[in-house]
């Protein structure tokens, strides 16, 4: 039986260059109610016979242009009352995002609900996880004014609005907002999004498990180099590149809305930014500083040597994390008063799995 509220809802999934994963997010959702609009920039398009078997609410469209340009693309074909951004190897635990719907339902002044996150990689025959942004514990950003909404989400920050459900006509006019083609800067578009989106609308995270952020892949992103935020503030030789960025991003929220002053909202955008980059950086301790550079060096060797030592070195690196299993974490969240489909992520956990073992199988041929 289909959950109504996942009617009400359009799940965009940009992917590039991970047919497989995109398959697996796509063969999830289809029949499920909620729409789905995979915008590919790949080279190659999925093959079509691989698509002929899901259901009429997956939508595919390759479009092998910017990540920027495929979202713009989407934003006059949606036409659902709420809209997420989702990552294409990432889960949504529906019972959660219909939560999220009946709390933004029965709640007019919220523009953006979200729930609570694990991070998971497969590890032999089960998931790997832990409690991912700690941070989102009882988040909510419901000021009244604007300003005092962006100024203390950026303070505080979290990224609580970039995946979250959202009212289609903010998130339209949040998506829009987005830039980073020409400035190269990491993680530069989520930070246009959630400082739009905070502009725009109160938020809320609730005390129920919705995320689940894979950590079986690197970004997607097909840019190139980038460079951390920080370092590119602060250069000097950005200056112009800088004030573009700026005066782009201000001509959008004032677009977006009607009594925005131009000069004012430049201003707020600017402390914005220097609120996040001034906040304190949380020292990993140094096992994991270790983990962190072992596990990069690990991802650049050959896809032959990595097979090889693949079981040894994910043991010895879910050992050393202090990993969970998901009942472990299940049980973490309850003491919390956090919520857990446990059925539903024992789903999830059984189709990751069973997926990893059908790659396994095809490197080995």
């Amino acid at each position: 039986m289909i959950d109504v509220n996942l009617t009400k809802i359009t799940l965009v999934i940009p992917t590039y260059e991970r047919p497989t994963f995109a398959l697996r997010n796509m063969k999830y959702w289809s029949n499920k109610g909620v729409c789905v609009r995979v915008v590919d920039g790949s080279k190659c398009p999925i093959e079509e016979g691989l698509l002929k078997s899901f259901g009429n609410n997956i939508i595919y469209k390759h479009d092998p242009r910017s990540s920027n340009e495929r979202l713009a693309s989407v934003i006059p074909e949606i036409d659902t009352k709420y809209t997420a951004l989702m990552g294409d190897d990432e889960f949504y635990i529906s019972s959660a995002l219909s939560s999220c719907i009946e709390e933004l339902e029965n709640d007019i002044l919220l523009t953006s609900c979200f729930g609570r996150c694990i991070w998971f990689n497969a590890s032999g025959d089960a998931l790997k996880v832990y409690d991912a942004y700690q941070g989102m514990r009882n988040y909510s950003v419901q000021h009244n004014s604007p300003d005092d909404r962006v100024l203390y989400h950026m303070k505080n920050y979290q990224p609580s609005m970039i995946y979250s459900v959202m009212r289609t006509d903010v998130w339209k006019k949040s998506i829009s907002c987005m830039d980073n083609e020409q400035y190269q800067v990491f993680a530069l578009e989520e930070l246009q999004f959630e400082i739009a989106s905070s502009y725009l609308g109160k938020s809320k995270v609730l005390p129920v498990l919705l995320w689940m952020r894979s950590g079986e892949n690197t970004g997607i992103d097909n840019k190139g180099e980038v460079v951390k935020i920080h370092s590119w503030w602060k250069d000097s030789f950005n200056n112009e590149l800088r004030e573009k960025m700026l005066n782009n991003l201000t001509i959008s929220i004032v677009t977006n809305h009607n009594k925005a002053n131009k000069i004012h909202v430049k201003a707020l955008i600017v402390k914005a930014f220097e609120l996040f980059i001034s906040r304190e950086k949380v020292r990993l301790p140094i096992k994991s500083m270790i983990i962190f550079q072992i596990a990069r060096l690990l991802s650049m060797l050959p896809k032959a040597i990595k097979n090889v030592i693949k079981k040894q070195s994910h043991e010895a690196y879910y050992n050393l994390q202090n990993f969970k299993k998901i009942d472990s974490i299940a049980k973490k969240f309850e003491i919390e008063g956090v919520y857990v489909d446990l059925k539903e992520l024992k789903n999830i956990e059984n189709l990751i799995i069973n997926f990893h073992d059908s790659l396994s199988v095809q490197d080995h041929k």
